[in-house]
């Protein structure tokens, strides 16, 4: 996946500003990036694929807490 690839196509959200919505303002679920990018506002398509980079996230921080 290419960080500048549009994610939310109806209000032009990268994945990148996705990942920095969650990675570094701490976003947890999909409506904190929706009030911090915009994303999954309009029609309302791409909120599954916030909510599954933010469980892939959520994961990943888990398995290196236990590392």
């Amino acid at each position: 996946m290419n960080q500048s690839e549009v994610l939310c196509r109806c209000l032009n959200v990268t994945h990148h500003e996705v990942h920095q919505a969650i990675d570094v303002l701490a976003a947890q679920s999909v409506q904190d990036v929706a009030k911090l990018t915009d994303a999954g506002t309009g029609c309302m398509c791409c909120r599954r694929c916030i909510k599954d980079i933010i469980r892939q996230k959520q994961m990943q921080a888990s398995v290196a807490e236990y590392a």
